[in-house]
């Protein structure tokens, strides 16, 4: 039993420790990350220029001298401007960004909880029904409900 947990911690250390990557595979990560500076509209990784094809060589030789992902994307932001980036960072002036797509979330968010709120307030408040009788629906009423009673006294079933 110790032996089984011993190798279950060993795998899952093994697992969660992060393994080096392929220089090819950071630079595909950074070329799906940047917009091509060569065919407008399209990720770097997507374009079939060979100028794109030359960048993502260099982006994968940087990788292999051993620059960071940070140091890359700066490199890039510098020759090609801050532009390059396919999604803004999250941080400094990137952050404006995301403010109206979470202002949106937000709102949606809300709306859909008033929403249920409110379909939950209506069903659980029952309309009230208010019946007028005339004296004599009235009088009707009693007289059958005093028939119902005598038959069911007759029958045992009246307590």
């Amino acid at each position: 039993m110790v032996r089984a947990i011993a190798a279950a911690v060993a795998c899952l250390i093994l697992l969660a420790s992060p393994a080096a990557a392929a220089p090819e595979d950071v630079a595909n990560d950074i070329s799906n990350e940047i917009m091509s500076p060569f065919c407008d509209g399209v990720t770097l990784h997507d374009c079939p220029s060979q100028e794109a094809l030359e960048l993502r060589n260099r982006i994968e030789a940087w990788v292999s001298e051993g620059q960071s992902r940070t140091q890359i994307m700066s490199h890039l932001e510098r020759e090609f401007g801050a532009g390059i980036r396919a999604v803004p960072p999250a941080e400094g002036a990137g952050f404006v960004a995301w403010i109206p797509p979470l202002v949106a979330l937000a709102a949606g968010a809300a709306g859909a909880w008033a929403i249920v709120r409110k379909w939950s307030r209506r069903t659980q408040a029952a309309p009230r029904v208010s019946v007028t009788m005339t004296s004599e629906e009235g009088h009707r009423l009693d007289q059958e409900l005093a028939m119902l009673r005598a038959a069911a006294s007759r029958e045992g079933e009246w307590p």
